[in-house]
């Protein structure tokens, strides 16, 4: 195997796990390299007003026309990010896979089957799903083989941006008849998302930020760019011409010379050259990301994000977390889902709870 191979391998198993079939779970590099292994690319079609009644048809990415007939009762999640939505939206009590791994530590995964390693197809049937939800990182010939077990299964386009989370979210309260706590959900994601974009909208300058995990670099068509840039920092990829997940080399590294230095936390930044001749080692202006929520295109990603808007402008959350309601949220970023019944905590709590702490710290500052 070549070393380049090797490296990639190594990469992905760190940044999101494998399955069965090879392919990455859960996070990135959800595209990375190109399109996630195997997996068409494409935009995810929005969820347009309804009442969320049965049956409901949604073309994938694939082109099939995927029908739910009734609203499901068991429900598989193949990827971590699949499973993430899927708890935010209302429906962990109808989960009966996921993926059971490191990945996924953080959800209550009690009373669901193992659908991760060899033989997922065999697990996934075993379940007896009505839906079986699959990222685009899944290998199509794992949603092909379970279609031909007679399953149901939508498969979703890569997210290449905040708010292809957003609809996402919407698609799966679609799919599983949770509408209205998936709109909940999407609607605060994204006021999560304005409110770190308000929080450097007057900001004089912004700070050069580098992106770094396992020797790659994310550039323009990732979440995590738009997580970068939306927090108030200046990707330095971008700058030097990248697009998507792509290998980070030393020259970038020294002629970008980063302000900042952004990692998920399962990955130790390297010591020596060139990362120690940077402006961020030397004035020790780094942060570790929760890699679980910045890596799995979910609604999760609103925390990191706001954490990154916290570090570069703090004083600019402080007031967005005071003044931007739903209003605020650009007309083009909205995408209204179907209503239906389903309660689920979400993630907006968290970012709530987030918010006021870091503008209580804010204003402790001031005072």
């Amino acid at each position: 195997m070549h070393t380049r191979t090797l490296v990639l391998t190594a990469v992905l198993l760190a940044a999101g796990g494998l399955t069965a079939t090879g392919a990455v779970a859960g996070g990135p590099p959800v595209d990375s390299v190109g399109p996630a292994i195997g997996a068409p690319v494409g935009q995810q079609a929005a969820v347009t007003q309804g009442d969320c009644t049965f049956p409901v048809t949604r073309t994938d990415v694939t082109g099939t026309d995927v029908t739910v007939d009734q609203q499901p009762e068991r429900v598989v999640a193949l990827q971590p990010s699949d499973a993430q939505i899927l708890w935010e939206v209302g429906a962990r009590d109808r989960a009966v896979g996921v993926p059971k791994n490191q990945y996924t530590s953080y959800l209550n995964r009690s009373g669901t089957a193992d659908v991760s390693g060899e033989g997922t197809v065999e697990k996934v049937v075993g379940t007896d799903p009505d839906l079986v939800l699959a990222a685009n990182i899944t290998d199509p010939e794992t949603v092909e083989a379970l279609r031909g077990a007679g399953l149901t299964v939508y498969h979703f386009a890569g997210v290449e941006s905040l708010d292809g989370i957003a609809r996402n979210v919407e698609t799966v309260g679609r799919l599983v008849g949770s509408c209205e706590s998936a709109r909940s959900e999407a609607d605060e994601f994204r006021l999560a998302v304005e409110r770190a974009r308000q929080a450097h909208a007057n900001a004089s300058d912004r700070p050069s930020v580098l992106y770094t995990f396992f020797g790659y670099t994310t550039g323009t068509g990732t979440h995590i760019h738009e997580a970068v840039e939306a927090a108030g920092g200046e990707n330095v990829a971008v700058e030097a011409g990248l697009e998507g997940y792509r290998e980070l080399s030393d020259e970038v590294v020294l002629d970008r010379d980063p302000a900042w230095i952004v990692y998920p936390d399962d990955y130790t930044l390297p010591g020596g050259t060139p990362y120690n001749e940077t402006t961020a080692v030397q004035q020790n202006q780094t942060i570790a990301l929760d890699y679980s929520y910045i890596n799995q295109p979910g609604p999760r990603v609103a925390i990191p994000l706001t954490q990154l808007a916290k570090a570069w402008h703090p004083e600019g959350l402080a007031e967005a977390n005071r003044t931007v309601n739903g209003s605020d949220v650009p007309s083009s970023s909205r995408t209204t889902a179907s209503t239906t019944s389903g309660n689920g905590p979400g993630f907006g709590v968290a970012v709530a709870l987030l918010a006021l702490l870091l503008t209580a710290l804010v204003t402790a500052r001031r005072d």
